[in-house]
């Protein structure tokens, strides 16, 4: 199989010539900020002209790889070269086999340097995290970006299969979406429309008789339907603090609580733009639905600690599985994760996240049941807002 370029050939001496690419040095480039962010180009853009440097801050440069499936790649994701190099041998075997066999190839590039994350197992302390992630050979820069202490309390909502497998998901998908664009830019003879995601946006703003919802997304994750952000990629799958398995919509009042999520993500994909969705619904809506509001205490620790597992609702909990909307505090484990505590009874106020400054606990509004996100397309107002 030939190795696919992220630039086509086209628009790689358009973007050279204006100085928005380098050329490629040992399998891997330097790229302009704008490129990554999806900024509008256009043919009259107009750089220092003939690939010099001269007048171009290289801090707004970053290094991606030259291919999209390929060792330098893997280990841009996240691996350590050993492991990068480790992937790619097995890559390569698995292309080689599906030739030989005339088959189409049944693992995606994505899929194989995935595959060699361990199996979920949870973690007590940073110490923990940083030895399983060496263990399994991702790069310390990785490693770094998860662990920053400013982030501890949104990392300690997930496990670190989580992260690492997020991370790297997020880190691909932006190469491909960077390959996208440089097809569309030759198509179009090298102007490019920004998306809906990336266009400028007004500020949020809450309106009297609406409830004002936040949620922190990356740029790849998010799709679109008829020109509407298609509400089935907001959808949180598997355990989450509410459901053990299947999609809930988690949203939170609280822009400040959605925006830690958001710089997380800038911190862990530096060639992702992290956006803020606003979901505005009328409360008269909410109100009909009815809401769960669930404060902490035993049935919310009983939740958690049963979804967290990935366990399915029973007995005295099966109701919670139909409920429309649950509006209680977001879990987190500042040590050891809930999902490896014996019982629910060890689950403690300290499980709870917290933001500096705030005296009151910040909520979620977990939607439930696929009617609801339907209602919730058709009554609400979707929009980018960061």
């Amino acid at each position: 199989m030939a190795a696919k370029l992220i630039f086509n050939p086209s628009d790689d001496a358009f973007l050279t010539q204006r100085n928005l690419i380098k050329p490629a040095t040992r399998r891997r480039r330097l790229i302009s900020s704008s490129i990554l962010q999806s900024e509008s180009l256009s043919s009259s853009d107009s750089g220092s002209g003939s690939g010099s440097s001269e007048g171009i801050d290289m801090k707004d440069f970053t290094i991606i790889p030259e291919f999209l499936e390929s060792e330098e790649t893997i280990e841009w994701l996240g691996w350590n070269p050993t492991k990068a190099a480790e992937i790619w041998n097995r890559w390569k075997e698995i292309q080689e086999t599906e030739q030989d066999q005339g088959t189409i190839f049944e693992v995606e590039f994505l899929q194989c340097a995935l595959g060699h994350i361990p199996g979920r197992s949870f973690e007590d302390g940073s110490s923990d995290w940083e030895e399983h992630m060496r263990s399994w050979g991702i790069s310390d820069e990785l490693s770094d970006a998860i662990m920053d202490a400013d982030f501890t309390d949104i990392r300690c909502t997930e496990s670190a299969q989580h992260w690492v497998t997020d991370t790297i998901e997020i880190r691909y998908l932006s190469l491909e979406r960077i390959k996208r664009e440089s097809d569309q830019r030759t198509i179009n003879n090298h102007t490019m429309n920004p998306s809906v995601a990336s266009s400028a946006v007004p500020r949020y703003s809450r309106v009297p008789g609406l409830q004002t919802l936040f949620k922190a997304i990356s740029t790849e994750r998010l799709r679109y339907s008829d020109s509407k952000i298609n509400i089935d990629s907001l959808v949180s799958e598997g355990a989450t603090d509410f459901r053990g398995y299947g999609g809930a919509l988690y949203f939170t009042p609280d822009y400040k609580v959605a925006d830690n999520y958001r710089r997380y993500i800038r911190r862990r994909v530096g060639s992702t733009r992290a956006l803020m969705i606003q979901l505005t619904l009328p409360n008269a809506w909410i109100e009909g639905l009815p809401p769960r509001v669930l404060e902490f205490g035993d049935l919310w620790k009983k939740l958690v600690h049963t979804s967290r597992q990935g366990n399915r609702l029973t007995g005295d909990m099966k109701y919670i599985r139909n409920l429309p909307l649950i509006i209680a505090p977001i879990a987190h484990s500042p040590n050891k994760a809930i999902t490896r505590l014996e019982t629910w009874t060890e689950v403690g106020i300290q499980h709870v996240l917290k933001m500096p400054g705030q005296e009151t606990l910040p909520v979620q509004y977990a939607f439930q049941v696929e009617d609801n996100f339907e209602e919730i397309e058709q009554i609400g107002e979707l929009k980018v807002v960061a």
